[in-house]
């Protein structure tokens, strides 16, 4: 236990010394918070796109079909501009808008009769989302159309397209008040009654910052171990480790000693980072004490992997290399450069078997509440056992000759 309390008093004396490696390492996830709640703001992130719309008919039913777009929570993701084919197809082909709808002259003529009648949408290639929610809604409103044509398709096509907008609304509203009355008896009494209980999945809407936070955080780890692991270079170079192998004191212990001080610096990156993504950046942190044992075990484990690295390399130049090397492709496909949920899904698949993509899966999941206890323990013992051969590999790397 002395040469424990020694050792870290060394690492601590050492990090005094040199106060800007800790110190830029403690304030990479204080700044990003900080930048993306300026930047993007505390709001849910909401996808927003342009809808082009070329109305040929000019009629009540193209302008309900259109109003449509104008009301909640549609009007929030899509801004409607009507333009000319010509212009339309033309903004659409730049990638200027994300979708283009195409009314054809008689829609409401076709509609009344009951006769075939094309919508032609186009839709930005480049943009996933917000096309698809224009190709959505406009079937679900082609489909009510198609369900009141089966419902009073015989009163709708006893009206008269030429008639007056005023006359036709009248008549329009007799139609459906003498359906109503014929289907009443159907209706009224009830013959059977249906208790309907919809248990709605509890989803929080995060912002974009709160979206993108865990991913660079956990990017920060996997910078901040790689660059605890090139200390054991300095640590030969200035004759340390020789003192020690001359010491009665087992590689072990100071091995060991190093671990302990390397939890402890996590420790203040994780609360940090995660005061500050809970108070600026407005992310939702329910159980702080298990994301940030989660984020000193997950970072623990990354330090004894790129330390193992760090020993196997010939010198400390190559040992930097090689930790780059690893570093960037587990960031791109492991969710740390780019969150999961903008990545393709092939990608995410293969990024959820990486070390960092699985750690950031089961972080957010402590974060939204839902990771169970057994799953915890499960996780956390996979995280022990790695650490335990990463462990074991790296004392034995340092006893086979490269103390000295």
């Amino acid at each position: 236990m002395r040469f424990l309390w020694i050792s870290l008093r060394k690492d601590w004396s050492r990090v005094r010394g040199d106060p800007f490696s800790l110190g830029t390492a403690i304030a990479i996830p204080l700044v990003l918070a900080v930048l993306m709640s300026l930047i993007f703001g505390r709001s849910p992130a909401t996808p927003h796109g342009r809808l082009l719309i070329d109305d040929e008919d000019q009629s009540i039913a193209s302008n309900l079909l259109t109003g449509a777009f104008n009301q909640d929570p549609l009007s929030k993701m899509m801004t409607v501009e009507k333009v000319g084919r010509e212009e339309g197809q033309a903004q659409i082909g730049r990638g200027d808008a994300s979708a283009f709808l195409i009314i054809p002259k008689g829609l409401q003529q076709a509609f009344l009769q009951n006769s075939p009648c094309q919508l032609q949408l186009l839709t930005n290639p480049s943009q996933r989302i917000l096309p698809q929610i224009a190709q959505e809604s406009i079937s679900i409103m082609t489909d009510a159309a198609f369900y009141l044509q089966r419902a009073a398709g015989d009163q709708l096509r006893a009206l008269d397209a030429s008639s007056s907008t005023a006359d036709m609304v009248s008549r329009l509203g007799a139609s459906v008040n003498l359906a109503m009355t014929t289907w009443n008896k159907y209706l009224n009494p009830r013959l059977i009654d249906l208790d309907t209980e919809v248990v709605r999945e509890q989803r929080q809407t995060l912002s974009f910052a709160a979206t993108f936070l865990p991913s660079m955080i956990f990017m920060g780890l996997l910078f901040i171990s790689s660059s605890l692991a090139g200390d054991i270079w300095k640590e030969r170079l200035i004759g340390t480790l020789r003192r020690l192998a001359a010491s009665p004191v087992p590689l072990g212990v100071f091995l060991a000693s190093r671990l302990v001080f390397v939890a402890a610096v996590y420790a203040i990156v994780a609360v940090v980072g995660l005061v500050a993504a809970r108070q600026i950046a407005g992310m939702s942190v329910p159980n702080l004490p298990a994301a940030v044992l989660w984020m000193v075990f997950v970072g623990a484990a990354f330090y004894l992997l790129f330390l193992w690295i760090s020993l196997i390399a010939s010198t400390a130049r190559a040992a930097n290399v090689l930790a780059n090397l690893l570093i960037f492709p587990l960031s791109l496909i492991g969710g740390c450069l780019f969150p999961f949920e903008w990545m393709p899904d092939w990608m995410v698949r293969i990024g959820k078997f990486t070390p960092n993509g699985w750690a950031i899966v089961e972080f957010k999941a402590i974060l939204a509440g839902s990771a169970a206890a057994s799953q915890l323990a499960i996780a956390v013992a996979a995280l022990v056992a790695v650490s335990a051969v990463a462990f074991v590999l790296a004392l034995r790397r340092m006893r086979s000759g490269f103390v000295v």
